[in-house]
């Protein structure tokens, strides 16, 4: 990546180092449009990670302690913190055989939010809840540039999230992120509470609550150099996605698919093995580097659940069977024909038979 982006990367990096504005300039306004532009969202602003996009989320629709709060039991732990660590009483959802948060004929009563989170480079089924009337936080940190139902994945719900860091959608160095609203109410909200409630030229009373999660000139350089390549990487992770499918649907094994009303953006591909874990260090000993996405059930944690006694079998069946192999855009087709080969040196019958 550093060898594609650095002959743009390295002269703008000089530029922001060479003066004074290092916070909230040109290169923040320079995202906050392009995103605008790529998601339809009236309203972008940068902030340090996608991590903080959703504590701000939660802030400013005033979570607080007692309130519940319905999420996913199955992610990365990152995406339910923010309202936990607010007070509120989590309620967890399971996921589908598809790795998306099941949301149909939920219990809503008493809900004081919803938080949505599209893994795997799909998304949530939106229509199950819209209706609802409950606030949607959408944590869209995976599914930015996957569709649903034919629109961008980030316009849906009161405000959503984008998470920019190596391992996703927009890679950059390290981590950021991004928080889009269509209310004027909440990017009110956001503009004060991402620089700790306050902005240094306003004097007088302090009406907003905030953390320091403000936006740095450099990272947003990154961000945007990136954003500029966005095409090219969706359209290589597309095709290494193609290639996996084509080479592996006469082998027998299972591949993750994407829900009818989701198109995804590629962020991972998954297969399903019978012990992941095994397979992983199988295909390790061959030179290909594997993972597991994700390893947790969120409602057996008694930091995060009340709980603990409720089943979840589609998250049990992801912690057990799902494996992650490489999809990045800079893989060449012949590391992309090795993985495949060294994946059917590793199935086994057992591999074959698992049932979904």
């Amino acid at each position: 990546m550093y060898n594609e982006v650095k002959h743009k990367l390295l002269t703008r990096l000089e530029s922001v180092y060479s003066q004074d504005q290092h916070m909230g300039g040109r290169w923040t306004s320079a995202c906050e449009e392009k995103i605008k532009e790529l998601t339809g969202r009236k309203h972008v602003l940068m902030v340090n990670s996608g991590t903080s996009a959703l504590f701000l989320i939660f802030l400013a629709m005033g979570i607080k302690k007692g309130d519940r709060v319905m999420c996913i039991n199955h992610s990365i732990p990152s995406s339910v913190m923010p309202p936990k660590i607010l007070g509120a009483d989590l309620v967890f959802n399971d996921i589908d055989r598809h790795g998306q948060q099941n949301l149909n004929d939920v219990e809503t009563n008493g809900i004081k939010a919803i938080m949505t989170t599209g893994l795997y480079g799909d998304c949530h089924d939106n229509d199950s809840i819209a209706k609802s009337g409950i606030p949607i936080v959408n944590d869209s940190c995976q599914a930015f540039l996957s569709k649903y139902k034919g629109k961008e994945a980030t316009s849906i719900g009161d405000a959503s999230t984008i998470s920019f860091a190596q391992n996703k959608t927009c890679p950059v160095f390290g981590t950021y992120g991004a928080v889009l609203t269509d209310k004027e109410e909440l990017a009110e909200n956001f503009r004060y509470s991402r620089r700790n409630g306050f902005i240094n030229k306003d004097y007088g009373e302090i009406n907003y609550l905030g953390i320091n999660a403000q936006p740095h000139e450099d990272k947003c350089v990154q961000v945007f150099t990136s954003l500029e390549y966005i095409d090219e990487w969706q359209e290589r992770r597309h095709n290494i996605a193609e290639q996996y499918r084509n080479a592996l649907k006469d082998t027998g094994i299972k591949i993750r698919t994407s829900p009818l009303y989701s198109t995804t953006n590629n962020h991972k591909f998954v297969l399903f093995v019978h012990d992941n874990v095994a397979f992983k260090e199988k295909l390790s000993k061959m030179g290909i580097e594997s993972h597991l996405h994700y390893q947790y059930n969120f409602s057996k944690n008694k930091v995060l659940s009340n709980d603990v006694n409720r089943q979840f079998p589609f998250t049990n069946f992801f912690i057990q069977h799902a494996l992650t192999i490489p999809s990045h855009p800079w893989l060449t087709d012949m590391e992309v024909k090795k993985i495949i080969n060294s994946i059917k040196q590793c199935l086994t019958q057992k591999d074959l038979d698992l049932i979904i």
